[in-house]
Protein backbone atom coordinates (compact mmCIF):
# COMPACT_ATOMS: atom_id res chain seq x y z
CA UNK A 1 0.00 0.00 0.00
CA UNK A 2 2.91 2.39 1.07
CA UNK A 3 4.54 1.34 -2.38
CA UNK A 4 1.72 2.11 -4.23
CA UNK A 5 0.32 5.73 -2.78
CA UNK A 6 4.70 6.51 -3.18
CA UNK A 7 4.09 5.28 -7.07
CA UNK A 8 1.08 8.17 -7.50
CA UNK A 9 2.35 10.84 -5.39
CA UNK A 10 5.41 10.69 -7.68
CA UNK A 11 3.26 10.84 -10.84
CA UNK A 12 3.56 13.85 -12.22
CA UNK A 13 0.21 15.93 -12.99
CA UNK A 14 -0.25 16.91 -16.78
CA UNK A 15 -0.54 20.96 -17.65
CA UNK A 16 -4.05 21.97 -18.88
CA UNK A 17 -3.46 24.52 -21.73
CA UNK A 18 -6.13 26.95 -21.38
CA UNK A 19 -8.19 28.50 -24.04
CA UNK A 20 -5.91 31.50 -24.49
CA UNK A 21 -3.37 29.65 -25.44
CA UNK A 22 -4.93 28.35 -28.51
CA UNK A 23 -4.00 30.30 -31.81
CA UNK A 24 -6.81 30.13 -34.40
CA UNK A 25 -4.49 28.84 -37.59
CA UNK A 26 -5.96 26.24 -39.77
CA UNK A 27 -4.17 22.92 -39.65
CA UNK A 28 -1.69 21.30 -42.84
CA UNK A 29 -2.64 17.61 -43.19
CA UNK A 30 -1.54 15.08 -45.89
CA UNK A 31 0.24 15.98 -49.19
CA UNK A 32 -0.40 19.66 -47.39
CA UNK A 33 1.77 19.59 -44.46
CA UNK A 34 4.40 17.38 -46.38
CA UNK A 35 5.37 19.75 -49.23
CA UNK A 36 5.39 22.74 -46.11
CA UNK A 37 7.85 20.72 -44.30
CA UNK A 38 9.85 19.65 -47.94
CA UNK A 39 10.12 23.72 -49.02
CA UNK A 40 11.11 24.51 -44.86
CA UNK A 41 14.13 22.21 -45.30
CA UNK A 42 15.22 22.72 -48.86
CA UNK A 43 15.66 26.01 -50.63
CA UNK A 44 15.23 25.46 -54.02
CA UNK A 45 12.44 22.87 -53.38
CA UNK A 46 10.22 25.11 -56.12
CA UNK A 47 12.98 24.64 -59.04
CA UNK A 48 13.37 20.82 -57.74
CA UNK A 49 9.37 20.19 -58.21
CA UNK A 50 9.82 22.38 -61.87
CA UNK A 51 12.59 20.12 -62.85
CA UNK A 52 11.22 16.80 -61.67
CA UNK A 53 8.20 17.42 -63.67
CA UNK A 54 10.09 18.03 -66.87
CA UNK A 55 12.01 15.16 -66.10
CA UNK A 56 8.97 12.49 -66.47
CA UNK A 57 8.12 14.12 -69.90
CA UNK A 58 11.49 13.70 -71.03
CA UNK A 59 11.61 10.42 -70.23
CA UNK A 60 8.62 9.18 -72.19
CA UNK A 61 9.11 6.49 -74.61
CA UNK A 62 8.53 7.56 -77.68
CA UNK A 63 8.79 11.17 -77.44
CA UNK A 64 10.16 13.02 -80.41
CA UNK A 65 13.61 14.00 -80.67
CA UNK A 66 12.95 17.62 -81.26
CA UNK A 67 10.51 17.45 -78.23
CA UNK A 68 12.74 15.77 -75.76
CA UNK A 69 15.86 18.19 -77.15
CA UNK A 70 13.36 21.34 -76.05
CA UNK A 71 12.77 19.42 -72.62
CA UNK A 72 16.83 19.12 -71.89
CA UNK A 73 17.19 22.78 -72.84
CA UNK A 74 14.73 24.08 -70.51
CA UNK A 75 16.39 21.91 -67.26
CA UNK A 76 19.17 23.22 -68.40
CA UNK A 77 18.22 26.70 -68.57
CA UNK A 78 16.58 25.85 -64.54
CA UNK A 79 19.78 24.55 -63.42
CA UNK A 80 22.14 26.97 -64.78
CA UNK A 81 24.53 28.07 -62.15
CA UNK A 82 23.31 25.68 -59.27
CA UNK A 83 24.30 22.39 -60.62
CA UNK A 84 26.61 21.80 -57.70
CA UNK A 85 24.16 22.13 -55.45
CA UNK A 86 21.65 20.15 -56.82
CA UNK A 87 23.13 17.06 -58.09
CA UNK A 88 23.38 15.59 -54.31
CA UNK A 89 19.74 15.44 -54.10
CA UNK A 90 18.88 12.38 -54.78
CA UNK A 91 15.21 12.89 -56.30
CA UNK A 92 17.47 14.99 -58.85
CA UNK A 93 20.36 12.24 -59.76
CA UNK A 94 18.47 10.84 -62.59
CA UNK A 95 17.77 14.35 -64.41
CA UNK A 96 21.19 14.61 -64.60
CA UNK A 97 21.71 11.17 -66.27
CA UNK A 98 18.62 12.00 -68.59
CA UNK A 99 20.78 15.16 -69.61
CA UNK A 100 23.68 13.00 -69.82
CA UNK A 101 22.35 9.76 -72.07
CA UNK A 102 19.93 11.60 -74.34
CA UNK A 103 21.30 15.66 -74.64
CA UNK A 104 24.08 16.84 -77.28
CA UNK A 105 27.76 17.14 -76.76
CA UNK A 106 27.21 20.99 -76.01
CA UNK A 107 25.08 20.22 -73.01
CA UNK A 108 27.02 17.07 -72.07
CA UNK A 109 29.93 19.11 -71.80
CA UNK A 110 28.19 22.14 -70.03
CA UNK A 111 27.29 18.89 -67.17
CA UNK A 112 30.51 17.84 -66.79
CA UNK A 113 32.57 21.12 -66.73
CA UNK A 114 30.35 21.67 -63.76
CA UNK A 115 30.96 18.71 -61.71
CA UNK A 116 34.25 17.95 -62.49
CA UNK A 117 35.27 19.18 -59.05
CA UNK A 118 32.94 17.39 -57.08
CA UNK A 119 33.59 13.73 -58.95
CA UNK A 120 35.41 12.56 -55.82
CA UNK A 121 32.01 13.28 -53.44
CA UNK A 122 29.61 12.14 -56.14
CA UNK A 123 31.43 8.98 -56.52
CA UNK A 124 30.79 8.44 -52.56
CA UNK A 125 27.32 9.40 -52.77
CA UNK A 126 24.59 6.52 -52.67
CA UNK A 127 23.26 7.68 -55.63
CA UNK A 128 26.23 10.44 -57.34
CA UNK A 129 28.17 7.74 -58.18
CA UNK A 130 24.99 6.59 -60.85
CA UNK A 131 25.43 9.94 -62.15
CA UNK A 132 29.75 9.65 -62.46
CA UNK A 133 29.04 6.28 -64.43
CA UNK A 134 26.72 8.06 -66.75
CA UNK A 135 29.29 10.71 -67.55
CA UNK A 136 32.28 8.05 -67.76
CA UNK A 137 29.78 6.15 -70.54
CA UNK A 138 28.09 9.04 -72.59
CA UNK A 139 31.28 11.63 -72.67
CA UNK A 140 34.22 11.84 -74.94
CA UNK A 141 37.63 10.34 -74.46
CA UNK A 142 39.26 14.06 -73.85
CA UNK A 143 36.07 14.32 -71.31
CA UNK A 144 37.00 10.95 -69.84
CA UNK A 145 40.51 12.17 -69.43
CA UNK A 146 39.41 15.21 -67.67
CA UNK A 147 38.00 12.48 -65.17
CA UNK A 148 40.58 10.59 -64.74
CA UNK A 149 43.06 13.24 -63.79
CA UNK A 150 40.33 14.08 -61.15
CA UNK A 151 40.48 10.47 -59.74
CA UNK A 152 43.88 9.79 -59.96
CA UNK A 153 45.73 9.70 -56.44
CA UNK A 154 42.33 8.93 -54.46
CA UNK A 155 42.11 5.57 -56.42
CA UNK A 156 43.43 3.66 -52.94
CA UNK A 157 40.82 5.49 -51.12
CA UNK A 158 37.69 5.20 -53.82
CA UNK A 159 38.26 1.50 -53.63
CA UNK A 160 38.07 1.12 -50.08
CA UNK A 161 34.85 2.85 -50.26
CA UNK A 162 31.01 1.10 -50.62
CA UNK A 163 29.84 3.13 -52.95
CA UNK A 164 32.91 4.86 -54.88
CA UNK A 165 34.83 1.17 -55.73
CA UNK A 166 31.98 0.69 -58.15
CA UNK A 167 33.05 3.98 -60.36
CA UNK A 168 36.52 2.61 -60.06
CA UNK A 169 35.90 -0.23 -61.71
CA UNK A 170 33.77 0.38 -63.99
CA UNK A 171 36.56 2.71 -65.24
CA UNK A 172 39.04 0.19 -64.76
CA UNK A 173 37.22 -2.20 -66.62
CA UNK A 174 35.65 -0.98 -69.23
CA UNK A 175 37.14 2.89 -69.81
CA UNK A 176 40.68 2.75 -69.03
CA UNK A 177 43.55 2.78 -71.06
CA UNK A 178 46.65 0.67 -70.38
CA UNK A 179 48.58 3.49 -69.22
CA UNK A 180 45.95 4.57 -66.80
CA UNK A 181 45.14 0.96 -65.84
CA UNK A 182 48.83 1.14 -64.74
CA UNK A 183 48.53 4.17 -62.95
CA UNK A 184 45.29 3.07 -61.16
CA UNK A 185 47.15 -0.18 -59.78
CA UNK A 186 50.69 1.27 -58.75
CA UNK A 187 48.83 3.59 -56.14
CA UNK A 188 48.48 0.33 -54.49
CA UNK A 189 51.96 -0.45 -54.42
CA UNK A 190 52.69 2.63 -51.58
CA UNK A 191 53.44 6.03 -51.82
CA UNK A 192 57.25 5.21 -52.51
CA UNK A 193 56.25 3.74 -55.83
CA UNK A 194 53.45 6.12 -56.46
CA UNK A 195 56.21 8.97 -57.81
CA UNK A 196 57.71 6.86 -60.01
CA UNK A 197 54.53 5.20 -61.37
CA UNK A 198 54.75 6.58 -65.04
CA UNK A 199 58.00 3.76 -65.58
CA UNK A 200 56.00 0.92 -63.68
CA UNK A 201 54.35 -1.85 -64.90
CA UNK A 202 50.61 -3.28 -63.73
CA UNK A 203 52.03 -6.54 -63.46
CA UNK A 204 53.98 -7.27 -60.20
CA UNK A 205 56.56 -9.20 -61.60
CA UNK A 206 57.84 -6.63 -63.57
CA UNK A 207 58.30 -4.18 -60.70
CA UNK A 208 59.98 -6.40 -58.58
CA UNK A 209 62.76 -7.13 -61.05
CA UNK A 210 62.79 -3.63 -61.46
CA UNK A 211 63.36 -3.12 -57.81
CA UNK A 212 64.04 -6.38 -55.97
CA UNK A 213 65.08 -4.92 -52.80
CA UNK A 214 61.72 -3.47 -52.20
CA UNK A 215 60.24 -6.76 -52.05
CA UNK A 216 59.36 -7.19 -49.17
CA UNK A 217 57.79 -4.05 -47.94
CA UNK A 218 55.69 -3.73 -51.56
CA UNK A 219 54.32 -7.80 -50.62
CA UNK A 220 54.18 -6.57 -47.09
CA UNK A 221 51.83 -3.80 -48.37
CA UNK A 222 49.82 -6.05 -50.85
CA UNK A 223 49.03 -8.33 -48.14
CA UNK A 224 47.33 -6.05 -45.34
CA UNK A 225 45.24 -4.32 -48.42
CA UNK A 226 43.88 -8.31 -50.05
CA UNK A 227 43.31 -8.99 -46.14
CA UNK A 228 41.07 -5.63 -46.10
CA UNK A 229 39.40 -6.23 -49.26
CA UNK A 230 38.55 -10.00 -47.94
CA UNK A 231 37.23 -8.54 -44.75
CA UNK A 232 34.83 -5.19 -46.63
CA UNK A 233 33.42 -8.26 -49.12
CA UNK A 234 35.21 -6.53 -52.07
CA UNK A 235 36.45 -9.75 -53.61
CA UNK A 236 33.59 -8.74 -56.29
CA UNK A 237 35.95 -6.18 -58.66
CA UNK A 238 38.17 -6.88 -61.35
CA UNK A 239 40.83 -4.08 -60.09
CA UNK A 240 40.31 -5.78 -56.53
CA UNK A 241 40.52 -9.01 -58.50
CA UNK A 242 44.03 -7.98 -60.02
CA UNK A 243 45.84 -6.97 -57.12
CA UNK A 244 44.59 -10.08 -54.68
CA UNK A 245 46.31 -12.05 -57.99
CA UNK A 246 49.63 -10.51 -57.40
CA UNK A 247 49.54 -11.34 -54.10
CA UNK A 248 48.64 -14.86 -54.38
CA UNK A 249 51.26 -15.50 -57.29
CA UNK A 250 53.89 -13.26 -55.25
CA UNK A 251 53.94 -14.31 -51.81
CA UNK A 252 55.16 -16.89 -49.82
CA UNK A 253 52.57 -20.41 -49.35
CA UNK A 254 52.74 -19.15 -45.78
CA UNK A 255 50.92 -16.23 -46.37
CA UNK A 256 49.01 -17.56 -48.76
CA UNK A 257 47.12 -19.89 -46.21
CA UNK A 258 46.80 -17.11 -44.02
CA UNK A 259 44.40 -15.43 -46.63
CA UNK A 260 42.92 -18.25 -47.30
CA UNK A 261 40.07 -17.47 -44.17
CA UNK A 262 36.78 -18.73 -44.05
CA UNK A 263 35.06 -15.34 -45.45
CA UNK A 264 37.66 -15.43 -48.40
CA UNK A 265 36.26 -19.03 -48.91
CA UNK A 266 32.43 -18.01 -48.46
CA UNK A 267 33.17 -15.18 -51.53
CA UNK A 268 34.91 -17.72 -54.05
CA UNK A 269 31.32 -18.23 -55.79
CA UNK A 270 31.41 -14.11 -56.46
CA UNK A 271 34.93 -14.51 -58.34
CA UNK A 272 35.22 -17.44 -60.22
CA UNK A 273 33.35 -16.35 -63.82
CA UNK A 274 36.26 -13.87 -64.54
CA UNK A 275 40.33 -14.93 -65.58
CA UNK A 276 41.80 -13.44 -62.50
CA UNK A 277 38.85 -15.04 -60.30
CA UNK A 278 39.37 -18.23 -61.03
CA UNK A 279 43.32 -18.30 -60.20
CA UNK A 280 42.53 -16.88 -57.07
CA UNK A 281 39.85 -19.31 -56.83
CA UNK A 282 42.45 -22.35 -58.08
CA UNK A 283 44.71 -21.24 -55.40
CA UNK A 284 42.50 -21.46 -52.94
CA UNK A 285 42.40 -25.19 -53.68
CA UNK A 286 45.76 -25.63 -54.19
CA UNK A 287 46.98 -24.60 -50.79
CA UNK A 288 43.92 -24.47 -48.71
CA UNK A 289 44.12 -27.66 -46.03
CA UNK A 290 41.66 -30.45 -45.91
CA UNK A 291 39.18 -29.07 -44.21
CA UNK A 292 39.31 -25.34 -46.16
CA UNK A 293 38.93 -27.85 -49.59
CA UNK A 294 36.00 -29.10 -47.99
CA UNK A 295 34.45 -25.68 -47.60
CA UNK A 296 34.93 -24.94 -50.60
CA UNK A 297 33.18 -27.47 -52.03
CA UNK A 298 30.48 -27.02 -49.60
CA UNK A 299 30.56 -23.35 -51.39
CA UNK A 300 30.41 -24.64 -55.06
CA UNK A 301 26.86 -26.40 -54.29
CA UNK A 302 24.37 -25.18 -56.36
CA UNK A 303 26.71 -23.41 -58.56
CA UNK A 304 28.14 -26.13 -59.87
CA UNK A 305 26.15 -25.99 -63.39
CA UNK A 306 26.64 -22.19 -64.11
CA UNK A 307 30.23 -22.68 -63.30
CA UNK A 308 30.66 -25.96 -65.84
CA UNK A 309 29.25 -23.89 -68.60
CA UNK A 310 31.24 -20.64 -67.93
CA UNK A 311 34.68 -20.68 -69.78
CA UNK A 312 36.88 -19.43 -66.40
CA UNK A 313 34.65 -21.18 -63.71
CA UNK A 314 35.01 -24.83 -65.26
CA UNK A 315 39.21 -24.51 -64.91
CA UNK A 316 38.32 -24.11 -61.05
CA UNK A 317 36.72 -27.81 -61.21
CA UNK A 318 39.21 -29.22 -63.24
CA UNK A 319 41.78 -27.88 -60.09
CA UNK A 320 39.04 -29.56 -57.84
CA UNK A 321 39.12 -32.85 -59.50
CA UNK A 322 43.14 -32.49 -59.80
CA UNK A 323 43.96 -31.88 -55.61
CA UNK A 324 41.34 -33.04 -53.41
CA UNK A 325 41.92 -36.49 -52.31
CA UNK A 326 38.41 -37.14 -51.20
CA UNK A 327 36.64 -38.81 -54.46
CA UNK A 328 33.74 -39.73 -52.67
CA UNK A 329 33.08 -36.45 -51.26
CA UNK A 330 33.26 -34.69 -54.86
CA UNK A 331 30.79 -36.81 -56.19
CA UNK A 332 28.41 -36.35 -53.85
CA UNK A 333 28.95 -32.85 -53.81
CA UNK A 334 30.36 -32.25 -57.21
CA UNK A 335 29.69 -34.92 -59.47
CA UNK A 336 25.97 -35.32 -58.54
CA UNK A 337 25.00 -31.51 -59.73
CA UNK A 338 27.26 -32.20 -62.80
CA UNK A 339 24.82 -35.46 -63.81
CA UNK A 340 21.51 -33.45 -63.27
CA UNK A 341 22.18 -31.23 -65.66
CA UNK A 342 24.18 -32.92 -68.38
CA UNK A 343 21.81 -32.13 -71.11
CA UNK A 344 22.97 -28.01 -70.50
CA UNK A 345 26.84 -28.93 -69.92
CA UNK A 346 26.75 -31.00 -73.24
CA UNK A 347 25.28 -28.12 -74.96
CA UNK A 348 27.78 -25.47 -73.72
CA UNK A 349 31.36 -24.92 -75.07
CA UNK A 350 33.34 -24.79 -71.71
CA UNK A 351 30.92 -28.18 -70.56
CA UNK A 352 32.31 -30.11 -73.01
CA UNK A 353 35.55 -28.66 -72.33
CA UNK A 354 34.88 -29.92 -68.60
CA UNK A 355 33.49 -33.56 -69.81
CA UNK A 356 37.08 -34.10 -72.01
CA UNK A 357 38.69 -33.27 -68.69
CA UNK A 358 37.34 -35.30 -67.03
CA UNK A 359 36.50 -38.60 -69.16
CA UNK A 360 40.07 -38.29 -71.04
CA UNK A 361 42.53 -36.34 -68.66
CA UNK A 362 45.29 -34.42 -69.85
CA UNK A 363 45.13 -35.41 -73.23
CA UNK A 364 46.57 -33.26 -75.37
CA UNK A 365 44.30 -34.11 -78.03
CA UNK A 366 41.80 -33.17 -75.89
CA UNK A 367 42.39 -30.25 -73.73
CA UNK A 368 44.29 -27.62 -75.16
CA UNK A 369 48.18 -27.14 -74.01
CA UNK A 370 47.72 -24.07 -72.32
CA UNK A 371 44.90 -24.75 -70.37
CA UNK A 372 47.17 -28.51 -69.04
CA UNK A 373 50.28 -26.04 -68.47
CA UNK A 374 47.82 -23.67 -66.04
CA UNK A 375 46.71 -26.55 -64.10
CA UNK A 376 50.15 -28.02 -63.83
CA UNK A 377 51.14 -25.67 -61.21
CA UNK A 378 49.04 -27.29 -58.64
CA UNK A 379 51.10 -30.27 -59.22
CA UNK A 380 53.47 -29.26 -56.39
CA UNK A 381 51.09 -28.60 -53.77
CA UNK A 382 51.87 -30.43 -50.32
CA UNK A 383 48.74 -31.23 -49.24
CA UNK A 384 47.48 -33.66 -51.61
CA UNK A 385 48.86 -36.93 -50.81
CA UNK A 386 47.02 -39.48 -53.06
CA UNK A 387 48.65 -40.70 -56.27
CA UNK A 388 47.20 -38.56 -59.68
CA UNK A 389 46.19 -41.47 -61.46
CA UNK A 390 44.49 -42.91 -58.76
CA UNK A 391 42.14 -40.42 -58.05
CA UNK A 392 41.83 -39.61 -61.86
CA UNK A 393 40.63 -43.38 -62.40
CA UNK A 394 38.04 -43.11 -59.41
CA UNK A 395 36.50 -39.56 -60.93
CA UNK A 396 36.43 -41.17 -63.84
CA UNK A 397 34.71 -44.13 -62.85
CA UNK A 398 31.99 -42.47 -60.94
CA UNK A 399 31.34 -40.07 -64.65
CA UNK A 400 31.47 -42.55 -66.60
CA UNK A 401 28.15 -44.63 -66.47
CA UNK A 402 25.96 -41.14 -66.17
CA UNK A 403 27.68 -40.11 -69.28
CA UNK A 404 27.78 -42.87 -71.30
CA UNK A 405 23.71 -43.37 -70.51
CA UNK A 406 23.08 -39.82 -71.91
CA UNK A 407 24.97 -40.39 -74.91
CA UNK A 408 22.95 -43.59 -75.62
CA UNK A 409 19.28 -42.01 -75.25
CA UNK A 410 19.99 -38.53 -76.91
CA UNK A 411 22.58 -40.25 -79.61
CA UNK A 412 20.42 -38.66 -82.75
CA UNK A 413 20.48 -35.28 -81.22
CA UNK A 414 24.36 -35.16 -80.37
CA UNK A 415 24.75 -36.37 -84.04
CA UNK A 416 22.78 -32.88 -85.75
CA UNK A 417 25.64 -30.81 -84.90
CA UNK A 418 29.79 -31.31 -85.27
CA UNK A 419 30.74 -29.82 -82.21
CA UNK A 420 28.68 -32.22 -79.75
CA UNK A 421 29.11 -34.99 -82.52
CA UNK A 422 32.88 -35.18 -81.21
CA UNK A 423 31.86 -36.25 -78.22
CA UNK A 424 31.18 -39.25 -78.79
CA UNK A 425 34.90 -40.88 -80.20
CA UNK A 426 35.81 -39.01 -76.85
CA UNK A 427 33.64 -41.59 -74.92
CA UNK A 428 34.24 -44.46 -76.78
CA UNK A 429 37.96 -44.27 -76.61
CA UNK A 430 38.30 -42.59 -72.59
CA UNK A 431 35.29 -43.77 -71.02
CA UNK A 432 35.13 -46.53 -68.69
CA UNK A 433 32.41 -49.30 -68.80
CA UNK A 434 30.91 -51.42 -71.50
CA UNK A 435 30.14 -49.33 -74.92
CA UNK A 436 28.17 -52.10 -76.69
CA UNK A 437 24.70 -49.90 -76.46
CA UNK A 438 26.34 -46.65 -77.36
CA UNK A 439 27.66 -48.83 -80.42
CA UNK A 440 24.84 -50.46 -80.79
CA UNK A 441 22.98 -47.47 -80.80
CA UNK A 442 25.51 -45.45 -83.72
CA UNK A 443 24.89 -48.83 -85.88
CA UNK A 444 21.14 -48.10 -85.92
CA UNK A 445 21.72 -44.37 -86.84
CA UNK A 446 23.50 -45.31 -89.92
CA UNK A 447 21.57 -44.90 -92.92
CA UNK A 448 22.44 -43.78 -96.52
CA UNK A 449 21.74 -40.38 -95.95
CA UNK A 450 22.87 -40.20 -92.35
CA UNK A 451 26.65 -41.34 -93.08
CA UNK A 452 26.76 -38.46 -95.55
CA UNK A 453 26.33 -36.81 -92.34
CA UNK A 454 29.95 -34.68 -91.31
CA UNK A 455 29.41 -35.66 -87.84
CA UNK A 456 28.41 -38.96 -88.23
CA UNK A 457 31.01 -39.65 -90.67
CA UNK A 458 33.62 -38.18 -88.26
CA UNK A 459 32.25 -40.04 -85.46
CA UNK A 460 32.82 -43.22 -87.23
CA UNK A 461 36.23 -42.48 -88.51
CA UNK A 462 37.76 -41.66 -85.02
CA UNK A 463 36.19 -44.59 -83.37
CA UNK A 464 37.16 -47.27 -86.40
CA UNK A 465 40.77 -45.90 -85.71
CA UNK A 466 40.54 -46.71 -81.68
CA UNK A 467 38.20 -49.23 -80.80
CA UNK A 468 37.74 -50.99 -84.66
CA UNK A 469 37.67 -54.66 -83.39
CA UNK A 470 34.40 -53.84 -81.15
CA UNK A 471 32.44 -51.57 -83.91
CA UNK A 472 33.72 -53.94 -86.73
CA UNK A 473 32.07 -56.82 -84.91
CA UNK A 474 28.81 -55.23 -83.81
CA UNK A 475 28.98 -54.26 -87.20
CA UNK A 476 29.34 -57.83 -88.98
CA UNK A 477 26.71 -59.00 -86.03
CA UNK A 478 24.60 -56.81 -86.85
CA UNK A 479 23.89 -55.55 -90.19
CA UNK A 480 23.62 -57.27 -92.95
CA UNK A 481 25.34 -57.57 -96.29
CA UNK A 482 22.16 -56.05 -98.30
CA UNK A 483 22.47 -52.67 -95.84
CA UNK A 484 26.38 -52.71 -96.25
CA UNK A 485 26.12 -52.47 -99.92
CA UNK A 486 23.39 -49.70 -99.69
CA UNK A 487 26.07 -47.60 -97.54
CA UNK A 488 28.19 -47.53 -100.99
CA UNK A 489 25.62 -45.40 -102.63
CA UNK A 490 27.36 -42.82 -100.67
CA UNK A 491 30.62 -41.22 -101.00
CA UNK A 492 31.11 -41.18 -96.98
CA UNK A 493 29.48 -44.36 -96.42
CA UNK A 494 31.95 -46.35 -98.71
CA UNK A 495 34.93 -45.22 -97.18
CA UNK A 496 33.45 -46.41 -93.54
CA UNK A 497 32.47 -49.55 -95.23
CA UNK A 498 36.65 -49.65 -96.41
CA UNK A 499 37.35 -49.02 -93.16
CA UNK A 500 35.49 -51.59 -91.53
CA UNK A 501 37.42 -53.77 -94.43
CA UNK A 502 40.61 -52.86 -94.30
CA UNK A 503 40.73 -53.32 -90.07
CA UNK A 504 41.19 -57.01 -89.37
CA UNK A 505 39.68 -60.42 -90.68
CA UNK A 506 36.83 -60.24 -92.48
CA UNK A 507 34.26 -62.70 -93.39
CA UNK A 508 34.16 -63.73 -97.28
CA UNK A 509 30.21 -63.35 -96.47
CA UNK A 510 30.55 -59.42 -96.64
CA UNK A 511 33.01 -59.31 -99.90
CA UNK A 512 31.21 -61.75 -102.20
CA UNK A 513 27.97 -59.35 -100.95
CA UNK A 514 29.51 -56.59 -102.11
CA UNK A 515 30.99 -57.95 -105.11
CA UNK A 516 27.72 -59.86 -105.95
CA UNK A 517 26.22 -55.90 -105.51
CA UNK A 518 28.33 -54.43 -108.12
CA UNK A 519 30.42 -51.66 -106.40
CA UNK A 520 31.34 -50.25 -110.17
CA UNK A 521 27.37 -49.51 -111.01
CA UNK A 522 27.02 -47.40 -107.86
CA UNK A 523 27.13 -43.72 -107.69
CA UNK A 524 30.43 -42.72 -108.93
CA UNK A 525 32.90 -41.50 -106.15
CA UNK A 526 35.83 -41.20 -104.48
CA UNK A 527 34.77 -43.85 -101.73
CA UNK A 528 33.42 -46.11 -104.41
CA UNK A 529 36.78 -46.49 -106.30
CA UNK A 530 39.35 -47.12 -103.59
CA UNK A 531 36.32 -49.66 -102.05
CA UNK A 532 36.26 -51.65 -104.89
CA UNK A 533 40.14 -51.12 -105.41
CA UNK A 534 40.72 -53.11 -102.31
CA UNK A 535 37.63 -55.73 -103.32
CA UNK A 536 39.83 -56.66 -106.37
CA UNK A 537 43.49 -57.82 -104.63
Amino acid sequence: KQWYQRRVRGRKKKRKISTSDKEPKEALKGKALKKARQALDNQDYELTVKVKKLWEKGREKGLPVDKKQEIISEIKRLIGGKVSSLIFKHDLARVFQLILREGKSEQNTFIIEELKPHVIELSKSKYGKFTVKCMLKHCSVAQRNIIFKSLTGHVKQLTLHAHAITVIDTFYNEYAKSSQRTEMVTEFYGKEFYIFRSSLSEHLSVVLQQYPEKRGALLAELLSLTQIFIEKGLTGYIIVQHLMLQCFLHCSPENIQELISEKLLDQIPNFVHTKEGSKIAQRCLWYGKVKQRKLIMRTFKGHVKDMACDPNGYLVLCALFDCIDDTVQVRKTVLSEIQTCLDRIVMSISGRKLLRYLIAGRESSQTHCQVIESLKVGEDNSVSKKDPETRRREILNAISPPVLSYCTENLESLLLDNSTGSLIPTVVEHASGDMTPLLKALIAHLTTETMESYPVHWALKKILNTEANLLRDLILDTVGPETISSWVNSNRGAWTVLRVLERGEVGASAKDALKLAGVASFTESKGRDALFEFLNR
